[in-house]
């Protein structure tokens, strides 16, 4: 059975999606030896869709709600929140969308 939707499929080339989806809060360390995979991912990231942008990497381990209505998803790419081996400051993946929904900035701190 086939499932379409109104969405383009994203081109995310190489990329391992499943991976990065199954390391949820980077607990396994998986995420941290994608950084340069997920930083050569950002051209196709940028403009897409709230939707498409969970496609690829699964729903955000944390949301923000910030002025004009933008959004932005937090993934963690180090060891964080119940993970046994949480760091302190863990690096994340922020991306941020307009308030139409679309990825304006795509960016680790």
């Amino acid at each position: 059975m086939a499932i379409s939707s109104c969405t383009k499929k994203v081109d995310v080339g190489d990329f391992d999606t499943e991976a990065w989806k199954a390391d949820s809060n980077g607990c396994t360390g998986v995420r941290a030896n994608m950084t340069k995979a997920i930083m050569k991912l950002k051209p196709k990231l940028l403009e897409l869709y709230q939707k498409s942008v969970i496609e690829v990497l699964g729903q955000p381990e944390e949301q923000e709600l910030y002025e004009r209505s933008q959004t932005y998803y937090l993934y963690y790419i180090d060891p964080a929140g119940d993970c046994e081996n949480s760091q302190e400051n863990p690096r994340k993946l922020m991306v941020r969308f307009t308030a139409l929904g679309i990825a304006n900035e795509v960016n680790i701190r």
